[in-house]
């Protein structure tokens, strides 16, 4: 790299930074047209495609994941595969978010044409109205962007921070708070910590029968019995009220076997584990894992009020939630 290419390099940064700054400062001016779109697509009976070419392919990507992840059914479509067979699931009904900061993308501007021939309502996101792409539009929200902010105004870089903040105005606009709640999102987070947060106990917890448990008084043989027939390497202890008092582990077998000769016949008091790790079942998924990785252990006893067993739920649950 040229020495020349060095030079300056805090004063460029901040141009672009700017060029941004001024970009979406500038948004306010076009709000209206972003909640008119905002309408348009509330008012869609289908599903919304969003398209670009090249940089602002990645944006419109982003927004249809955004739309999604808020309950919005919204997909990408790559203009160019799109004109060489994969419109197909593209329908009468459906709405396009056409990404193009010059309108004049041939693949994104041949697109709108061919999906607004079939009955889709065409939202262009571009710079001014005279362009190719926002004559066709049902409606344009214009990206204000006067400089970019790269080097001899080549790159695209405010036009792509200002795409990406209108496409979120749309969708902010789009999520009603009162119908899409924390809950709804985690639906479509499962995996994530939202989703472990907003996810109880209470949701993934085995069935009661499922939850391999027996009385104190029992023998170690039959405490044997129950945990092989529950699969999980445990066992719950409960005395004559249900209440969870101890536990055996495939680890406590082991331990016991070896120190004792004889143990079957042995009442399961004498040999569990007292005071076992348990969780409420109106806790948090992220609890319980947290509570997990804290003991190292794979499995927790659900308890309710004054200690009495619910049931029982295993790490491979919270995986598979």
């Amino acid at each position: 790299m040229p020495l020349m290419t060095l030079r300056r390099p805090r004063a460029r940064a901040l141009t672009a930074l700017r060029a941004s700054s001024r970009a979406l400062a500038a948004l306010s001016h076009v709000a209206p047209a972003a909640l008119r779109a905002a309408k348009l697509l509330a008012a869609r009976r289908g599903k919304v495609i969003t398209s670009g070419v090249g940089k602002s392919g990645f944006i419109a990507m982003k927004a249809a994941a955004t739309l999604t992840s808020l309950g919005h059914p919204a997909v990408y479509l790559d203009p160019l595969a799109a004109l060489h067979g994969d419109s197909g699931h593209a329908k009468r009904g459906d709405a396009l978010i056409a990404f193009s900061f010059s309108g004049e993308s041939i693949e994104l501007v041949k697109l709108a044409q061919h999906l607004k021939k079939l009955g889709v309502t065409v939202i262009a996101l571009s710079h001014g109205r005279r362009s190719a792409l926002a004559r066709l539009a049902d409606l344009v929200v214009d990206v204000p962007v006067a400089e970019e902010g790269s080097p001899h105004n080549l790159a695209p870089m405010a036009s792509t921070t200002a795409s990406l903040a209108l496409s979120d105005m749309i969708a902010a606009a789009l999520t009603d708070p009162t119908i899409f709640s924390h809950q709804s999102f985690a639906r479509f987070h499962p995996a994530g910590a939202l989703g472990l947060s907003l996810t109880f106990v209470r949701d993934i917890m085995r069935a009661r029968g499922q939850t391999p448990a027996l009385r104190l008084d029992r023998s170690f043989e039959e405490a044997l019995k129950v945990m092989t027939r529950g699969g999980l390497g445990v066992v719950a202890v409960v005395d004559r009220g249900g209440r969870l008092v101890g536990t055996v582990t495939d680890g406590d077998v082991r331990r016991i076997l070896m120190r004792l000769d004889s143990p079957k016949g042995l009442p399961v008091r004498m040999l569990m584990t007292k005071h076992p790790k348990s969780i409420s079942e109106n806790a948090s998924l992220k609890e319980a894992l947290a509570l997990m990785e804290l003991h190292k252990i794979t499995s927790l006893f659900v308890v309710g009020e004054g200690k009495m067993l619910r049931s029982i739920i295993h790490l491979h649950d919270l995986v598979s939630a």
